[in-house]
């Protein structure tokens, strides 16, 4: 797995193609519900993406809104954009701090989350915007 960020120097054409469209945008607030709620929008959305390992992309949108939820604590924004190799679930918020992949530590209950999605997801990466920032991952499809 890949993370990229605004520094790097990676072209993400190469992994991404061609931007086709936006599957879907939808606003939520901070709240621990909002969570379940992404997870059944984007299962929904995402049923007819067969090459895509649906249990990976839940667990990620799972930890994308979460971490959203938990350290910006702001409405945030879903969004689903069909690229011409891959599937990106975007997360937006309006906070600037940026993910962090911490240590882990079976002593304790929270701080796996960017592992998961590292792990699960093709590719992911963050951005600063005006208003906060955008964390995606990114999952190839055939």
């Amino acid at each position: 797995m890949s993370a990229f960020n605004e520094s790097g120097s990676s072209d993400l054409a190469i992994y991404f193609g061609d931007f086709l469209s936006t599957i879907a945008a939808f606003t939520m607030p901070a709240m621990a519900d909002s969570v379940q709620l992404a997870r059944q929008q984007v299962t929904e959305l995402l049923s007819n993406e067969s090459s895509i390992d649906m249990e990976h992309a839940i667990a990620v949108t799972s930890e994308l809104v979460a971490n959203s939820v938990v350290h910006a604590a702001t409405e945030l924004q879903v969004v689903l954009e069909r690229w011409q190799y891959m599937v990106k679930v975007v997360v937006e918020d309006f906070d600037n701090q940026l993910p962090v992949m911490r240590s882990l530590d079976v002593a304790v209950d929270s701080g796996r989350g960017m592992h998961i999605i590292d792990e699960y997801a093709d590719l992911w990466g963050y951005e600063l915007t005006e208003k906060g920032k955008r964390i995606w991952a990114g999952f190839n499809v055939a």
